[in-house]
């Protein structure tokens, strides 16, 4: 199992505020526009962004492996985040996405001959679903729904995130692979987005100002902090940063948006803060 170093815990918290701002992004952005227009807004501008920096690149990538990576890794969780936040706050929809770690868990212990599954992480797996538990529990039906949406979107970039190990393998770099996965993303949101005819919506100041700050910093530099760490300590790791990203996100919901946590959202937060600790002090225990 790779261990974390100074460096890239630096790059983890940094990737946390990029990655804990999207959720207030997304919560003022959802009042005002539908949410496969965010979503390829969102990835559109920053696949432009990520191509510049790799226009003096060789561009033979392949791209067959980057369209599922992109479709699995944004497209479709991107539009289901979106969509789930119409029916819960941006505070427990960050809460819920901190489950991540124990679903990538699982696929690398079965995906991977690095990452195999031991008694602690076990142990930080049932605390962290018992959080998602609590959290559901008495959830009127609308807050269920937009609970398990955003539910089935981590399996989904939970499994990219195992699935984008392969492309080291390959010799990319984390700006090719940035620039392959936005790029096939905002590629496969576009024409979807057409569909919610977006131009019968004109943002407000303060949703341009929210589109470029999810597009360039919570996205194109975001993705590119997230791969450095997925190359240097693995897919587990990586996904560490979710431990930090409720913290974040609802200090800034909090501040920005005046939302509230519920008692058993706050309890939810503490069991699977607590199991993605125990997660990661396997290795020391």
């Amino acid at each position: 199992m790779n261990r974390m170093g100074a460096g890239e815990w630096g790059l983890l918290i940094i990737l946390s505020v990029l990655w804990g701002a999207s959720f207030l992004f997304m919560g003022i952005l959802v009042k005002e526009l539908p949410p496969l227009t965010i979503s390829a807004s969102r990835l559109t501008i920053a696949s432009l962004l990520i191509g510049i920096l790799a226009s003096r690149r060789p561009k033979n990538l392949p791209w067959r492996e980057l369209l599922i990576l992109g479709v699995l890794n944004n497209t479709i969780p991107y539009a289901l985040i979106l969509w789930g936040q119409r029916y819960v706050s941006s505070s427990v929809a960050s809460i819920i996405n901190s489950t991540s770690p124990f679903f990538t868990s699982i696929f690398a212990h079965f995906l991977t001959d690095d990452e195999k599954i031991n008694k602690f992480s076990m142990m930080g797996i049932s605390l962290g679903f018992s959080g998602v538990l609590a959290m559901a529990w008495d959830s009127a039906q609308g807050s269920l729904i937009g609970e398990l949406a955003i539910i089935t979107a981590v399996i989904c970039y939970s499994y990219a995130t195992v699935y984008g190990r392969r492309f080291y393998s390959m010799g990319l770099s984390p700006l090719d692979i940035a620039f392959g996965q936005l790029s096939t993303a905002a590629a496969t949101s576009i024409p979807l987005a057409i569909l919610e005819r977006p131009w019968l919506a004109m943002p407000s100041q303060r949703a341009w100002v929210s589109i470029i700050g999810i597009s360039v910093f919570s996205t194109a530099l975001a993705y590119l902090i997230f791969f450095r760490i997925l190359e240097r300590a693995g897919a587990t790791n990586a996904n560490l940063v979710t431990l930090l990203i409720p913290v974040t996100a609802t200090l800034l919901c909090t501040a920005f948006l005046g939302e509230r946590l519920e008692l058993r959202h706050i309890v939810g937060m503490c069991l699977i803060m607590t199991g993605l600790l125990i997660m990661n002090l396997r290795g020391e225990l």
